[in-house]
């Protein structure tokens, strides 16, 4: 039963400051009991959706720290989606403002939270249609392109190297969450597509007045495009 208060905006205030700061103080009818068990609630079921995407990110830092960050977030953080999957882009949020971690860490949680992103993002990827060298390409939805100053995935995160890294997050038809590297061509090829969807014809064509030794590199963009049109990065543009 809720405790009476002539001013209920007054003892909402309230109940969530003692639960964000985790105390027990009796509150207005509310045994301590029950605002320590809201406390450790809030607490589990917040550091439960960050754990569950941060998962590599901690590797690199004390547990200690780790710890007194979350508990920053839940006593300091400002919510502004109601929906439990966002907790994670909430807290990533909320690191990117304090001076709690570095720019090689908060690289990494970015990739992490891409992941999630890659994972949750509703569309529904059919199987591969027939395609020709004139069908309209994008990057799939469920694509997301980065670039970070730091390398952590050729040591497969055991590192965290100082060197430019650009790399492709996405989820396949399998529902499966993948990450690969970038060469320079790859980068630009999807950039572009991401840009504005075309077709190979119409790139190889532009590529044409644009490099002189254009013939040579066409088999191997034409072999790139598959590539990436076969792993579900590259959609056919549909009305």
């Amino acid at each position: 039963m809720l405790p009476k208060s002539s001013n209920l905006k007054a003892t909402q205030a309230a109940l969530a400051k003692a639960v964000r700061l985790g105390h027990a103080d009796p509150l207005n009818g509310y045994a301590p009991q029950r605002l320590a068990v809201y406390a450790r609630l809030v607490r589990n079921n917040t550091f439960g959706f960050i754990d569950r995407c941060f998962v590599e990110a901690p590797n690199h830092l004390s547990a200690t720290r780790w710890a007194e960050t979350k508990e920053r977030f839940i006593q300091e953080g400002k919510a502004t989606s109601p929906y439990f999957q966002d907790i994670a882009g909430e807290f990533l949020t909320f690191c990117q403002t304090q001076t709690d971690f570095s720019a090689d860490i908060l690289a990494l949680m970015d990739f992490e939270y891409t992941q999630l992103l890659a994972e949750v993002e509703k569309t529904n990827l059919t199987d591969p249609i027939a395609w020709d060298e004139r069908t309209e390409m994008q990057l799939s939805p469920a694509a997301f392109l980065k670039s970070y100053d730091v390398d952590f995935l050729s040591s497969h995160f055991s590192q965290l190297e100082k060197a430019a890294s650009h790399i492709i997050v996405w989820r396949n038809r399998h529902f499966q969450v993948k990450q690969q590297k970038l060469s320079e061509l790859d980068f630009w090829l999807l950039t572009y597509l991401a840009e504005q969807p075309t077709s190979l014809l119409h790139l190889s064509q532009a590529l044409a007045d644009l490099i002189a030794d254009h013939a040579s590199l066409q088999p191997i963009l034409a072999q790139t495009w598959t590539n990436w049109f076969e792993a579900d990065v590259i959609c056919p543009v549909t009305d």
